[in-house]
């Protein structure tokens, strides 16, 4: 892969423990022009390929975040759906049972 100009900083895929959801972590080059450190201050001045490929990384993301979402909603009414014909198959043979046992022989 070549080496983009003025993007000093890597992004890391990262899976949160808490909520098992994707993040993007951002890695710093502490050799870059736009990095500054002093005392326990640092200081990022980010280029504007930098914010670019942050933006572009974010949208990415986002993207498959909603499109994942999407498809766990319309499984999710899926198996509502399957539920709700089950339960509706159940009470139709427990009536049925009812009504047999009430009907005289």
């Amino acid at each position: 892969m070549k080496r983009q100009e003025n993007i000093y900083v890597s992004l890391q895929l990262e899976k949160d423990a808490t909520s098992g959801e994707m993040m993007i972590a951002i890695q710093f080059d502490r050799n870059a022009p736009n990095f500054f450190t002093n005392k326990n201050m640092i200081s990022w001045c980010p280029t504007n390929e930098e914010l670019q490929f942050i933006n572009e990384a974010y949208g990415i993301l986002n993207k498959a975040t909603q499109k994942r979402h999407h498809q766990m909603g319309e499984s999710e009414r899926t198996t509502s759906d399957s539920e709700e014909l089950i339960r509706s198959t159940d009470e139709k043979e427990i009536l049925n049972r009812v009504f047999e046992k009430k009907r005289p022989a």
